[in-house]
């Protein structure tokens, strides 16, 4: 019993597939025109003669249409003839696994509201553009409709120009099957992609249009090919989709689209409009996503200027992995081999970009590259690298490899989140200059992590030089920036050239930390920073680098409510090379330092000047503000590194820091040193000061002047350790700072802060002469002062404890229980209390 309903399932499947074959060969026409289609088969060609003539438009009208593996549909008409439009009105699917032809320059339409298929083996023989779609109708300008579904026998087709596409409720598939592109590069990065499409793709002749639309469109491995012309696909359901003839094919327009489906490119499928003309390739649907080094790819060959790609979709775009080789990343892809390409725009809810898959524009001549533009309205996600070769990271890139320019890149997003080493960069690597870097993300940017397989390898947004040319801008616009583990913002220079500015507006806050929630600790410093960077001898011959870095940092500038550094985090303006750091500019309500730096040192360049105004600013736990330049360290580094003597005879950088608050606690310190050069000059001017022994500042030279310290604080509870520093006085010293207050009252001072300090009597340690004199600004670059109040003078004592508030406010107070009435015999001064 088994054995026999063994044989009667296998006979059934037999002439299952028997029949299914003998009807996907079939090319049979209707007798719904005037003059009907007239098919005749000779071998492996099926002619197709007559259909209806309308002045330069020839319709047909079949009830199949299939055509299988070696076999052609020879489409036999006129040469005068413009657009061939060929409608399936049966209830079949088109799969079509041979070759289309038609004579002359003829445009071929051929619509199938149930679907269509093409094989691996499917090609086109056309002089023409061609359009595959499962609407109902083609629409024209005279209101008429060659309808697949409402067919009706006139005596009179238009002679009028096609204007649209009508899809049904629920339009059939497009598949594009295939073996998949067999693309390569030589040399990853810096070489353009290689190869040619298999002859077997979907392939119009050259700046013509290639198009496909329908329902879902897939291309398993599929090729559609339009060199120097126009890519088409879209996928949308109960809608009219309009067209504009051109010169060389057709625009399409949406804006009466309601409902898109999906676009799915897999198994290594190509969109390819390579070429010397006007090469753009326009995918729109609800969900478009790309994956297993599937690309869509423009190499601008010609002196056309415009070579765009176009990705549209109404929810979301999902880039994934890379080629089975690992060397192809799947995504959008442009690259200018002449002339100036245009832009490169994705647009969608969401957007994510993972397993190496990338967005990327190059040049590689004199000529500019593609800008990158995203408008992402909810979540940019770009994550971690390639399962198959983890050095290639998962980002987005404008790069230049020639005196060209790079692109810009410029993203526009709701919130933008890197992770696991992911990038996103515009750099240059000739004399070309490096694109700038904008990101406006209006719910926030997060980076955390970095690529444990590659060394180095963070999170990072970051504008780069590694010739001659010089970076570009970066800059960041958000309410709220978090580093985390690994991650950077930053501009950075490896060759001549100078590394670009950074600027980051986050007007909540910016929070720079060591861990994630994972636990895992990176141990390389990060944060926000514009250097020239220390090459090292492996990085020097993997990019060609020259042993020292020559170029300037550029300028860093942080515009936020709070900004705070903790655990070994940094934002600072370096050279490790011969070139100045820049400046550094914060302007902030409130600045934390944890263990961290804010630094503008130079290995043997000028150092760099920084500028801090703020409300307040605690600096704690061995952190520091450094405007060194020539550390002895790093000039020993950087002659063995180059093999040549360095003078180390640069000035140290000027530090200008505007508070209300300061306090230098736990091992912390403010240096602006020099080596031989002259030490920077500091200047401090705050409302309150306060410092712990073990802290100091410094404005030294080894060899050189020293540089100047001043201190103009109202309150001030400090100690500053200069070139050749003063042992310290133990009695506690309190200076007037002004004279004849009116009124009476008590005065209190407190310090508001998130963190709780350690030891916090250390801050009640008094050892320098204050300055009768303190200029206070009328304004702050973002905050106003508070107002001053004077009050009657009062006998004065001293602080001596630091206690923490149930708002989480520190508060300097006195310990009754430990007052020493020495200590507190001090005479009547002056004091400002302050108020909001």
């Amino acid at each position: 019993m088994q054995k026999s309903r063994f044989y009667v399932f296998y006979i059934s499947t037999f002439y299952y597939l028997l029949s299914s074959a003998q009807a996907v060969a079939q090319i049979v026409p209707d007798v719904s025109l005037p003059n009907n289609s007239q098919v005749t088969n000779q071998g492996n060609i099926t002619t197709i003669n007559e259909g209806t003539k309308a002045g330069n438009n020839l319709f047909h009208s079949f009830e199949k249409f299939s055509l299988t593996t070696g076999d052609t549909a020879y489409f036999n008409n006129p040469t005068d003839i413009q657009n061939i439009f060929s409608r399936v009105t049966g209830s079949s699917i088109s799969n079509i696994d041979g070759i289309l032809r038609a004579n002359g320059t003829a445009n071929l339409f051929l619509i199938n509201p149930s679907g269509i298929i093409f094989g691996p083996n499917a090609s086109l023989n056309l002089g023409g553009s061609f359009l595959a779609s499962t609407a109902n109708s083609i629409n024209f300008a005279d209101k008429f409709y060659f309808s697949a579904t409402n067919v009706k026998t006139t005596s009179l087709l238009t002679i009028s120009v096609p204007i649209g596409l009508q899809l049904g409720s629920n339009p059939g598939a497009i598949i594009v099957q295939g073996t998949g592109h067999s693309l390569t590069v030589s040399t990853p990065l810096f070489s353009p992609i290689l190869g040619s499409a298999s002859s077997n793709s979907l392939r119009v002749s050259e700046g013509k249009t290639l198009a496909l639309i329908g329902g879902n469109v897939d291309l398993l491995g599929g090729i559609l090919t339009a060199p120097g012309g126009r890519i088409e696909i879209g996928s949308v359901s109960s809608s009219e989709v309009s067209l504009n003839p051109t010169s060389n094919g057709w625009i399409w327009n949406y804006k009466d689209v309601q409902n898109f489906q999906d676009i799915r490119l897999s198994q290594q499928a190509l969109v390819d409009a390579s070429g010397i003309g006007s090469s753009s390739i326009h995918l729109i649907g609800k969900q478009i996503s790309l994956a297993d080094g599937s690309i869509a790819l423009i190499q601008n060959q010609g002196t056309q200027a415009r070579a765009s790609i176009n990705a549209n979709a109404l929810d979301s775009i999902k880039l994934s992995g890379t080629s089975s080789d690992g060397k192809i990343a799947s995504g959008f892809l442009s690259e200018n081999l002449a002339a100036n390409t245009g832009d490169s725009e994705v647009s969608a809810k969401n957007l994510v970009i993972q397993n190496g898959a990338a967005v990327y524009a190059k040049t590689f001549t004199e000529a500019n590259g593609s800008n990158i533009i995203l408008n992402v309205s909810e979540s940019t996600q770009i994550i971690g690298f390639s399962s198959i070769d983890p050095t290639k990271v998962s980002g987005i890139g404008t790069y230049t490899f020639s005196s060209g320019n790079s692109g810009n890149i410029r993203i526009d997003t709701g919130k933008l989140t890197l992770s696991n080493g992911a990038t996103v960069i515009s750099g240059t690597f000739g004399a070309g200059q490096g694109g700038n870097l904008t990101i406006n993300a209006n719910e926030g940017v997060q980076l955390s992590g970095f690529n444990p397989f590659v060394s180095l390898a963070s999170s990072q947004l970051g504008v780069a030089a590694f010739s001659t040319g010089n970076a570009g801008i970066l800059t960041v616009n958000a309410p709220k920036v978090l580093l985390q583990n690994g991650s950077n913002i930053n501009s950075y220079t490896l060759g001549k050239g100078n590394a670009g500015n950074v600027v980051v507006n986050a007007y909540n806050s910016i929070d720079i930390t060591r861990e994630t929630s994972d636990g895992l600790v990176y141990d390389q410093p990060f944060g926000i920073s514009s250097t020239a960077a220390f090459i090292s001898t492996a990085l020097q011959q993997l990019l060609g680098l020259p042993p020292v870095t020559n170029g300037n940092a550029g300028d860093v500038t942080i515009n936020t409510n709070r900004l705070t550094l903790r655990d070994g985090t940094l934002v600072n303006v370096s050279n490790f090379g011969t070139g100045n750091a820049g400046n550094l500019k914060i302007n902030a309500n409130n600045i934390n330092l944890d263990n961290s730096n804010i630094g503008a040192a130079t290995a043997s360049g000028q150092g760099g000047n920084i500028f801090l105004q703020a409300n307040s600013l605690l600096v704690r736990r061995n952190s520091s503000i450094n405007a060194t330049s020539s550390d002895p360290s790093l000039i020993s580094a950087l002659a063995a590194n180059s093999g040549s003597s360095v003078t180390g005879s640069a000035n140290g950088g000027n530090i200008i820091i505007d508070t209300n608050l300061l306090i230098l606690i736990e091992n912390s310190k403010i240096t602006a040193n020099a080596f031989k050069g002259r030490g920077g000059n500091i200047n401090i001017n705050a409302l309150g000061f306060f410092s712990s022994p073990d802290s100091k500042i410094t404005a030294s030279s080894e060899f050189g002047l020293n540089g100047n310290i001043q201190i103009n604080a109202l309150d001030n509870n400090s100690g500053i350790n200069q070139a050749a520093p003063e042992e310290i006085p133990t009695t506690p010293q309190i200076t007037p700072a002004c004279q004849k207050q009116v009124g009476t009252g008590t005065s209190s001072f407190v310090v508001s802060s998130r963190n709780p300090q350690s030891k916090p009597n250390d801050l009640i340690h008094n050892n320098i002469e204050q300055s009768n004199s303190f200029p206070i600004s009328a304004s702050n670059n973002l905050y106003n002062p508070k107002s001053l109040i004077s009050n009657q003078p009062i006998q004065i004592i001293e602080a001596n404890a630091l206690i923490q508030d149930s708002q989480g406010n520190f508060v300097l107070t006195i310990d009754q229980a430990n007052l020493a009435l020495d200590d507190t015999s001090l005479s009547a001064s002056s004091c400002f209390s302050v108020f909001q």
